[in-house]
């Protein structure tokens, strides 16, 4: 695409749809780069840009989270920008149009994780030669999103008998043992209560972070087409939840839950089986369990659950990593320097 015919936007919260529009259509839309998502991130503040061309059609689009830090600004455009992954003119407008986000807000760096495989080398180097900086083979924690996620990328066009088929037997009789022995699986945003109470036990025995109950309930709201909240119960007694999203053609299971109780009743398959019923039902391509851990040393919780993601035959999927452009290498490098001295000293603390 010739960048003479390329024009960059800062868009105004009126003409968000247009910019929605274009993510929830595009094969690279994700929810995180739907304007919704930033309703969820409310501590954050945001911004559009987009890259149009000379009919004003958008042809690219970002959607940018910002977290004033000191003297500077992180800003972060989860899985984004949405575009032609190849397309150096695309990226490099819409590259300038963060650079004038970065100015109003005194920012010191953008970071962007598009969905860009580890091998796609030829694809990262339009990425570096548009003015990016990588490092590649990045480390498990110096990502902010997992690199590693387990996919079912297959699932376009298949019957809920395709897909089941797919399957290994033991799958296959896991999915349809819990409704033997009558447990069901319902929806709904009411259901919340249950699931909460769930998530925070599964936190706690699991050693992993839990998300406010507003955070999640913000979630739902923010997604009211898009995103919904499943449990499975046995006689009323909750067994497991899961919340998942629904968005460009993907549908990712975002958080998750199980009690202790009725395991071996395995009403995590059915869960899992009603949410790929889901993604099936809308077209979907993609069904994503989401991030998952190689190592045990990188997560144990994301580790923990490799083994049972694997049971419903996908793949690992690994994704190049983050790019970023460093607006004010001075501040940027300050702000490194003081929030790796704060996680040294965290994790001294957390060694006596």
């Amino acid at each position: 695409m010739d960048i003479e015919a390329l024009h960059y936007e800062v868009l105004e919260e009126k003409d968000y749809d247009s910019y929605e529009a274009f993510v929830l259509n595009h094969e690279h839309g994700c929810f995180m780069q739907s304007k919704n998502w930033a309703k969820v991130k409310s501590n954050w503040k945001h911004e559009v840009v987009v890259a149009k061309n000379g009919q004003g059609v958008i042809c690219a689009g970002m959607s940018i989270l910002i977290m004033p830090m000191g003297p500077g600004a992180l800003m972060y455009a989860p899985r984004g920008p949405v575009c032609d992954y190849s397309d150096k003119a695309a990226i490099t407008c819409i590259l300038e149009g963060a650079a004038e986000v970065a100015k109003k807000y005194h920012a010191h760096i953008l970071k962007m994780d598009p969905y860009i495989l580890e091998d796609e080398q030829a694809v990262i180097d339009v990425w570096v030669g548009a003015g990016c900086s990588f490092t590649p083979h990045a480390a498990f924690k110096d990502t902010i999103q997992p690199r590693y996620n387990y996919m079912l990328p297959y699932i376009g066009g298949l019957s809920e008998d395709d897909l089941m088929a797919k399957f290994v037997r033991d799958t296959r009789y896991y999915i349809r043992y819990p409704q033997k022995k009558g447990v069901i699986c319902k929806h709904g945003n009411e259901l919340m209560d249950d699931f909460y109470k769930i998530y925070s036990e599964t936190g706690e025995r699991q050693g992993f972070s839990i998300r406010p109950r507003s955070y999640l309930e913000g979630f739902l709201n923010a997604f009211p087409e898009h995103a919904r909240l499943y449990m499975c119960y046995f006689e009323d007694k909750p067994l497991c939840g899961g919340i998942a999203v629904n968005y460009a053609g993907k549908t990712a299971h975002v958080y998750g839950c199980s009690t202790d109780e009725m395991r071996n009743v395995r009403p995590t398959y059915l869960l899992q089986w009603e949410l790929m019923k889901w993604a099936l039902s809308t077209g979907c391509t993609i069904y994503d369990m989401q991030g998952v851990a190689i190592k045990k040393e990188d997560s144990e919780a994301l580790y923990g659950v490799l083994g049972f993601k694997q049971n419903f035959t996908g793949e690992i999927v690994t994704t190049a990593g983050e790019f970023e452009v460093i607006y004010r290498p001075t501040v940027n490098a300050a702000l490194n320097a003081a929030l790796n001295a704060a996680m040294t000293a965290r994790k001294k603390m957390h060694s006596h």
